[in-house]
């Protein structure tokens, strides 16, 4: 969001996202920024930031949950579709503790069809809520036919937001890494001071 040129510590391949940690007290300053390239977890981990979400590729859907990075795999699994079992805007609706949740979108076909692909499964497509601890419609009365997957993805994430917010004071467990604590409630350093 910066709209100054920002000089930083390495070379990279052009035309690739990386995440940039700049001196705030450079901002004003006449001369040429200078940054340093870091991991994109460093926003979240030093001060709770958020700073998007994480994709990986996999195979198949089997892959999805077999080759998961954390030591013991996804401890929340969520199926969003719109034959979901249940639907976010039940006022009942809520999520179990998680360290690790997945949430998992199907294509124009849904993951029912990703499931009947997949040849490492005996499981069939219409089965396909049994992989999930949550099978959600996150779109309930969507008024088409299909949801592409890239809107899909931003409405779900924000109406899942409010249920994973919730699930942030789980104790961290035996040698993992407590993350910085953050809150709405007092104005971050980009925050403007006047309510106008």
């Amino acid at each position: 969001g910066i709209r100054k040129k920002i000089e930083i510590d390495r070379v990279l391949t052009p035309g690739i996202r990386c995440t940039v940690e700049v001196d705030t007290r450079a901002y004003d300053s006449p001369t040429p920024m200078k940054g340093k390239v870091v991991s994109p977890s460093t926003p979240r981990e030093e001060d709770g930031t958020y700073w998007g979400y994480a994709t990986r590729m996999a195979d198949s859907i089997n892959s999805v949950f077999n080759e998961s990075p954390f030591e013991g795999g996804y401890d929340l699994k969520i199926g969003t579709s719109e034959r979901g079992s249940e639907t976010i805007d039940d006022k009942k609706f809520c999520l179990p503790p998680f360290r690790h949740a997945l949430i998992v979108f199907g294509g124009v076909a849904g993951i029912e069809e990703c499931v009947d692909a997949d040849e490492s499964l005996t499981l069939s497509g219409k089965d396909s809520f049994k992989l999930f601890d949550k099978w959600v419609n996150t779109c309930p009365f969507q008024g088409s036919r299909t949801i592409r997957t890239e809107e899909a993805i931003l409405i779900s994430l924000s109406r899942f937001q409010p249920f994973v917010a919730g699930n942030i004071d789980q104790p961290p467990r035996e040698g993992e890494k407590v993350m910085a604590d953050f809150s709405d409630e007092a104005p971050s350093e980009e925050s403007s001071d006047d309510d106008s």
